[in-house]
């Protein structure tokens, strides 16, 4: 019998991908715009990899995990954006 690829699984996995190419836009850019759209992208890419592995794999911890480390790196992104701006000034 042929063993079939999971769906959830895969999706999971491009996901990723796309995550991490959102990582080396953030790496690779001179421009701090460009860094701060790639990390929301990039967290939120993530958060929906997150969400399609936890249903691949049946398991309500990985969701619970990604929602708490989608927070924590958005609040952080916010603070930081919070943060530079008032050195400029």
């Amino acid at each position: 019998m042929v063993d079939m690829i999971d769906t959830w699984l895969f999706a999971a996995v491009c996901l990723f991908l796309l995550t991490a190419g959102a990582l080396v836009r953030v790496l690779c850019t001179k421009n701090r715009h460009d860094r701060y759209l790639a990390a929301m992208v990039a967290v939120t890419v993530g958060s929906s990899a997150g969400l399609v592995l936890s249903i691949g794999m049946g398991t309500l911890f990985i969701l619970d995990l990604t929602i708490v480390v989608a927070l924590l790196c958005f609040a952080g992104i916010i603070a930081r954006i919070k943060f530079l701006r008032g050195s400029e000034a």
